[in-house]
């Protein structure tokens, strides 16, 4: 089910993506202040985890019917 890099989008919109490289070693560049973090939105982590998890199994169950109409 990996098709399409679905588990990376939703890692992204959970705000789970992977975090940056870090800068190369040997060059000292002068360092800006993170920025702040942004909001988290409407919904708490848990409710996003939820509405992820209820679309992953929305999209597992459309899948597995497309499936059997191809035989």
């Amino acid at each position: 089910m990996e098709k399409f890099g679905l588990f990376d989008l939703l890692a992204a919109l959970m705000g789970e993506a992977d975090p940056a490289p870090p800068p190369p070693a040997g060059k000292e560049e002068k360092t800006e202040p993170a920025p702040p973090p942004r909001a988290q939105g409407v919904f708490s982590p848990e409710e996003r985890r939820r509405r992820a998890e209820e679309a992953l199994l929305r999209h597992d169950t459309l899948s597995r019917r497309i499936d059997r109409r191809k035989k």
